[in-house]
């Protein structure tokens, strides 16, 4: 895609909306730092603890409030209920924050239906921003293990909403057909491609740049092999799972880290034998780049990580979303798809120690390297807003 100079130069006001969970904030940070050393000026709808993150690459946190949370439901169709919860107690608070000051343009996760809502009121376009895979044929049943999309608890009030704010298509072309969507990670992952019916689909691959804002992490000398276990931020709460994999990997000739959320951080695991890490959270890059296995939950942001650095993974999910991952991992060769109730020490041992020593899970995973870098990247996607920027009628500039 050509690069828009002249409008770039010009600037824009681009406003982005996310829910509150790492996952789906920490893919879209290099695209807002990319908008921003391009002229731009980035908006980013947000709660308070993701707000230094935003700061960090260059953008305004415009902050609205959510009840305290739980861990979030394993059933999809229950979580996607609670979000739609965050979405409507956040609307009033957004349209009040950006009401004297409309964006030019509206970047929103897919969950983050704030963003359409708000875009079709203001008449302004919209680009949807996607942490996992386009809907393709079959994601809802395998997502949500429901028939149609309609039939998540809540999603009527989501109806009412679409047709309140004049959003066209209802729930079907906003959560199966969004009109134009950025995907970070590379075409090659997504599930059922060739099904995915987005009007326009770009997949850039996973956007990894500065995160010194998370801290760094280095390597013991002459502490062994490092393996690394995390089960990302929302289903960390299993202390017993991180004690089995203590059991299994711990050893001579082995540095074993393991970031198992604040939670599990604060009680502890009980005594450590030598050459173990807990933390309550981890640098992820530095770890993965030290890494020679990830034992992962498998979201998609994790995953891109450790493909983008070519580390091999046994994954372990945790909810459904998490194991349509696992089985493109194992079908693309990039590792091991090992069931969380499968996942006893013997069996976390010989993964391990399996994908390690796997010269086609090397090869395989040095072809997927190539494929993130040949897909663009924060550039690509910065292409994509100035384009939909550029073409948007005259009457809305």
């Amino acid at each position: 895609m050509e690069k828009l100079d002249g409008f770039r130069t010009c600037g824009a006001h681009v406003a982005v909306f996310n829910v509150p969970m790492a996952g789906h904030v920490v893919p879209t940070l290099g695209l807002v730092r990319e908008l921003v050393e391009r002229g731009h000026r980035v908006s980013y709808a947000v709660t308070a603890e993701f707000a230094s993150q935003v700061r960090a690459v260059g953008a305004e946190p415009v902050l609205y409030e959510v009840p305290p949370q739980d861990e979030a439901p394993e059933d999809m169709a229950q979580g996607v209920t609670r979000v739609l919860g965050v979405n409507l107690g956040a609307l009033p608070q957004l349209e009040a924050a950006f009401a004297e000051d409309r964006p030019d343009v509206v970047l929103y996760d897919v969950y983050a239906w704030t963003g359409p809502l708000l875009a079709a009121r203001w008449d302004v376009p919209v680009v949807q921003l996607a942490p996992t895979h386009i809907p393709y044929d079959g994601l809802v049943q395998e997502f949500f293990g429901l028939e149609d999309i309609s039939a998540i608890p809540g999603f009527p009030q989501l109806a009412q909403a679409l047709a309140s704010f004049g959003v066209p298509g209802g729930v079907h072309a906003l959560t199966l057909a969004p009109p134009r969507c950025i995907a970070f990670f590379p075409e090659s992952f997504q599930r059922r491609a060739r099904t995915v019916r987005a009007g326009e689909a770009h997949w850039v691959g996973p956007l990894i740049g500065d995160r010194s804002f998370q801290g760094s992490w280095r390597a013991p000398a002459g502490g062994g092999t490092v393996v690394y276990v995390s089960l990302g931020s929302q289903f960390n709460r299993r202390p017993d799972f991180y004690r089995t994999c203590v059991e299994a990997l711990a050893g001579p000739g082995r540095h074993l880290v393991l970031s198992v959320g604040a939670e599990v951080a604060a009680a502890g695991l009980g005594p450590l034998p030598e050459g173990v890490e807990v933390h309550a959270h981890v640098p992820q890059m530095d770890v993965l780049a030290a890494a020679s296995v990830f034992v992962t939950h498998g979201g998609m942001g994790s995953v891109m990580e450790a493909l983008s650095v070519g580390v091999p993974m046994v994954v372990v999910p945790q909810m459904a979303e998490q194991r349509v991952n696992a089985t493109q991992v194992r079908e693309l060769g990039l590792g091991v798809h090992l069931p969380r109730e499968e996942a006893t020490a013997r069996a976390l041992r010989e993964a391990v120690t399996a994908v390690a020593g796997d010269e086609d899970i090397a090869a395989s995973l040095a072809g997927m390297r190539c494929r993130i870098e040949e897909a663009g990247g924060a550039v690509a996607a910065a292409q994509v807003v100035e384009k939909v920027l550029a073409d948007r009628p005259m009457s809305t500039r």
